[in-house]
């Protein structure tokens, strides 16, 4: 079996906003953000699950968002590319600069990661309005 480079191609909300990779994508509190990734894969025929995390990355990547999406290979002699849609549901942890990574798992051998890619997502939390005032009033 072999796999090789794995990366995130893009993220995209439910409303069609989307970011590559460097770039920031901000959502709401209850949002979905849509990750694309692509993997080339040849081996055998074969399980697995892609894991998506979102969170910060300090010594430890701390995961507040995640998600898990069942893959199947199938048998290959040859390098076949495989396109992956992983959703994550946003729950409720406003706050900026989140951090993303993912990974192949429970498949033969150890997973496979792709690089951490960092500041890639702020949350907004709750509603918020400003400059809320009379600006006149007359008979009518």
């Amino acid at each position: 079996m072999y796999l090789r480079a794995y990366t995130i191609e893009g993220v995209l909300d439910e409303v069609g906003v989307s970011a590559i990779p460097g770039e920031k994508l901000t959502v709401l509190v209850g949002d979905t953000v849509r990750v694309r990734l692509s993997v080339d894969y040849m081996g055998p025929d074969m399980d697995g699950a892609v894991w998506v995390a979102i969170g910060e990355k300090d010594t430890w990547f701390n995961e507040y968002f995640a998600s898990r999406t069942p893959v199947h290979f199938d048998a290959s002699s040859d390098f076949v590319s495989y396109d992956i849609i992983a959703d994550v549901v946003i729950g409720d942890r406003p706050g900026t600069n989140y951090d993303m990574y993912a990974k192949i798992m429970e498949v033969t051998g150890p997973d496979i990661f792709t690089p951490n890619y960092l500041n890639v997502l702020d949350v907004i939390g709750a509603a918020e309005f400003r400059n809320f005032k009379v600006d006149g009033y007359e008979k009518v």
